[in-house]
């Protein structure tokens, strides 16, 4: 299908890079990206647009405008690939829309495409919604001179704006994003361990709030209860280990989610929907399969992802004795 594009914002280019690549016509180009681009005639045009790319008010992702057919068409080939896109109609648009959500995967996918334009630090697209100006001078200054060290200014520049900010004690939110787009906030938990060379961080959080059971272990919570939550970088899962008030195991529950992004401030990731509990004699259950299932008709998540989500809850539980005590 002959779609013409324009894109403004933050990931304008790298999608510029990356729909010149798969033949799509970018039209009304900036001129910072047609610059980046080598030539600003390339982009002009006398076609009408047929789809507008912007970012989300939160810049995790874009928003996308235009005839129906023609945002699907472009979604798709978004989808396939960054297979851990999300992907949700949007109300309150004049025009058909969709909102595309980048997880971690997607973002580093596009840090590359950018990259094959102008020098780029891998987490660009994350490290740039924590502090922008410090990232181009970074950029400008250090990796534009040393491209050969890209991978040194990269660890510092996230060491600096991300993990030497991880101090004991220091409270850190949870953004555990649903497939549709609603965000709901964990219980904030106090920094027990933040391990900058492994990517690895432990909570200790209260737990004697919202529900009045345990999700899928179907235990009652009580006073004084509280959750050891362990994430790591690069995972398909992370693992909250829940205690009564005299450090008593009540029971385990490994959330699936794309992978975890670190902030200053929070971890974000995408949950999934299914996950996998584990009671203190051993014995595993997976829980919510068909609510995934759901979100896959719904047609928030690709089939790919779909299908990695659920290897991921068969694995888990399969290996119950063994893998999960080893987290």
């Amino acid at each position: 299908m002959d779609v013409t594009l324009k894109i403004r914002g933050i990931y304008a280019t790298a999608l510029t890079r990356f729909f010149m690549d798969k033949g799509l016509s970018i039209v009304f180009s900036s001129k910072v990206i047609a610059q980046r681009f080598g030539d600003y005639r390339k982009f002009e045009s006398d076609k009408p647009v047929d789809v507008e790319i912007s970012d989300t008010e939160d810049g995790q992702g874009i928003l996308l405008k235009g005839q129906g057919d023609q945002v699907n068409h472009v979604v798709e080939v978004i989808r396939e690939a960054f297979f851990d896109s999300v992907c949700r109609k949007t109300r309150g648009h004049p025009f058909d829309a969709m909102e595309v959500q980048f997880p971690y995967l997607a973002k580093a996918g596009l840090d590359e495409l950018r990259n094959r334009v102008v020098p780029t630090v891998f987490n660009h697209h994350r490290l740039r919604l924590i502090d922008s100006e410090y990232l181009d001078l970074m950029e400008t200054k250090d990796l534009l001179n040393h491209p050969e060290k890209r991978q040194t200014i990269s660890r510092n520049l996230e060491n600096r704006l991300i993990w030497e900010t991880y101090k004991k004690g220091k409270e850190i939110a949870i953004d555990h994003v649903k497939l549709n787009g609603r965000v709901i906030s964990l219980s904030e938990g106090q920094i027990v361990e933040a391990n900058p060379k492994n990517r690895e961080m432990i909570l200790k959080r209260p737990m004697f709030k919202g529900k009045y059971k345990y999700d899928g272990l179907n235990i009652e919570k009580k006073e004084g209860d509280y959750a050891i939550t362990r994430i790591k970088e690069k995972q398909w899962f992370y693992k909250h280990s829940y205690f009564r008030r005299d450090a008593h195991l009540i029971g385990e529950y490994y959330n699936i989610n794309t992978f975890i992004e670190f902030y200053p401030d929070k971890i974000r990731y995408v949950d999934l929907e299914i996950d996998v509990v584990r009671w203190p004699d051993g014995k595993a259950g997976i829980i919510d399969e068909e609510l995934l299932n759901r979100c896959f008709k719904s047609g928030f998540l690709s089939e790919e992802l779909k299908e990695k989500a659920i290897q991921t809850a068969h694995e888990l539980h399969l290996s119950a004795q063994s893998f999960l005590s080893l987290l």
